[in-house]
């Protein structure tokens, strides 16, 4: 027979897991956005360099990397602050 406090033990682990499994999927969607927003941004900025070698883009194209970037850190922090 299992006692209660035996049940109780399964079900706080329960909890855990699916604690750790949402925070693993939030943490995954949130980088999905930022890794394709930084490949788009990337491609484009071998594309026009390709066409207008003379070009000064590299700060612009860093600029926005950095704006992507910042996406990936919040969702990176917010798994931290949810409880």
């Amino acid at each position: 027979m299992i006692a209660p406090t035996d049940l109780m033990s399964m079900a706080s682990a329960a909890a855990v897991n699916t604690d750790l499994i949402g925070k693993g999927l939030m943490i995954g969607g949130g980088f999905i956005g930022p890794g394709i927003g930084m490949g788009i941004v990337g491609g484009s900025y071998i594309q026009a360099t390709g066409r207008n070698p003379e070009a000064k883009l590299l700060g612009q194209a860093l600029v926005f990397i950095a704006i992507i970037e910042l996406y990936a850190l919040l969702a990176f922090a917010s798994v931290f602050i949810i409880k």
